[in-house]
């Protein structure tokens, strides 16, 4: 036994999200005439019939208000269905001939439904002819202007083209032939000049409808284009930076003016990397280093940091900015515990060698923001706390512990771990002042 599946193509960016909104907008369409031809329904069934009015019991249109009742509420429903049928042919058939060309049928439809509409009721009065001077037959336009929401000139131009072609032959099958004086109501029952002129209207309504199409789709493409250059700069640019950089300079249209901010600073080092590095191949380094850092990148994304910068055998992650946090030194806490179980439960399993590291935090003022020159520039946080947090965090080999803090940030915690335990004041290499530091791990 074997189940048949239809292949899916293999759609760009660009295709992908066109589809979506070719799909929405036709969605969209059929809403629109399942409205109308509801108001349509209520009129012809409920509205006409209980108001008396003369079509329900004028002679030779008794039948008039219960066909057209029944055409518009047949209409309802198909357009109902082909709302539900969409949703399924963009799922199955997504980017295909088969849903392009489900478009073309479904107008065929749609005009050969009215046309054939049109064509019964006018068996129900004495001159067949005038069916197509009634408000029904101006149907065959408003199809052919919500055709532009298909967001193709060829669909709309084959929608004119064939509510044209409908609207003139039912008028040459209905005309009755000349045998009664020529009068101004006899011409329009025996002539086909006014019909053609119609049918022609048709045509050039298709017309103007492909190119407000064709506009509609140059705009939609222009801005899913930009969506997709958009994607490319976070992409290509999130490889290099934090994505949340990418999206602040992006905000402020390649501009982060430099802000002093209070910042939780985060340094993180691999213990024994060098002689790690120096017994494997570079392949494996790299691959490690991916494994690791994909690690302790996805903890600081969670508790609100940003990494910026990849030191080899470390890293540097900041907790306030450029998004604004709460409590930064409580979230760079949070996250450097964090850290200590992912990676225990990484060596448990295997995924990465066997590895400790030693992380160092301090809070403070810092100035965020781009710095460089015009042609060069680098998002940068700089500050008394940056160079702090990376003097403790060397501090961790002499004190043989994983997490040490400063006061400054025991200071922002709301509750203490269990392991904690006071270091003392401690002087950091060129800084004036000794920091109290305590051990979290």
């Amino acid at each position: 036994m074997f189940t048949l599946r239809h292949s899916q193509p293999s759609l760009t960016y660009f295709q992908q999200e066109f589809e979506k909104e070719s799909t929405r907008r036709e969605r969209q369409r059929a809403i629109v005439l399942a409205i109308l031809f509801t108001a349509g329904f209520f009129l012809y069934a409920v509205t006409v019939p209980f108001l008396g009015l003369p079509t329900t019991d004028t002679s030779g249109i008794q039948y008039v208000s219960e066909q057209i009742a029944t055409y518009m509420g047949g209409m309802l429903i198909y357009e109902l269905l082909i709302w539900r049928v969409l949703g399924f042919l963009n799922k199955r058939f997504a980017g295909s001939a088969v849903a392009y060309f489900a478009k073309f049928g479904n107008a065929a439809v749609e005009l050969s439904a009215l046309t054939a509409a049109l064509y019964m009721v006018s068996q129900s009065i004495s001159h067949p002819i005038m069916i197509l001077l009634s408000p029904l037959a101006y149907l065959y336009f408003i199809f052919i202007i919500l055709s532009t929401l298909r967001l193709s000139a060829t669909l709309s131009l084959w929608t004119g083209i064939l509510a044209g072609l409908e609207f003139y032959g039912l008028s040459y099958y209905l005309l009755e032939p000349l045998s009664i004086p020529t009068t101004e109501f006899s011409f329009y029952l025996t002539q086909t000049f006014p019909y053609v002129q119609k049918a022609i209207i048709m045509l050039l309504t298709g017309g103007a409808a492909a190119y407000v199409a064709r506009q509609i789709r140059q705009t939609v493409q222009l801005s899913i284009e930009r969506m997709e250059t958009g994607e490319q700069i976070r992409t290509l640019f999130g490889q290099q930076v934090s994505p949340e950089v990418v999206e602040a300079i992006l905000d402020q249209k390649g501009i982060l003016q430099a802000s002093h901010r209070k910042v939780a600073i985060l340094f993180l080092d691999i213990r024994n990397f060098t002689q790690f590095a120096d017994t494997h191949s570079p392949d494996e380094v790299i691959a490690y280093q991916s494994a690791f850092f994909d690690i302790v990148a996805t903890v600081i994304r969670q508790h609100g940091g940003i990494v910026n910068q990849f030191l080899g055998d470390g890293c540097m992650a900041t907790f306030g900015a450029p998004l604004e946090l709460e409590n930064p030194s409580e979230s760079a806490v949070e996250a450097g515990l964090a850290i200590l179980d992912a990676v225990a439960e990484a060596n448990d399993m295997g995924a990465i060698f066997t590895t400790s590291v030693g992380i160092g935090i301090q809070t403070g003022d810092a100035v965020v923001g781009n710095i460089g020159t015009a042609n060069r520039q680098q998002y940068n946080i700089t500050g008394t706390a940056v160079i702090q947090a990376s003097r403790i965090e060397q501090l961790n080999k002499e004190y043989n512990s994983q997490i040490l803090v400063s006061q400054e940030v025991m200071d922002e915690l709301s509750a203490v771990p269990a392991t904690t335990r006071r270091v003392g004041a401690t002087h950091l290499k060129g800084m004036s002042k000794d920091v109290t530091l305590w051990q979290l791990a």
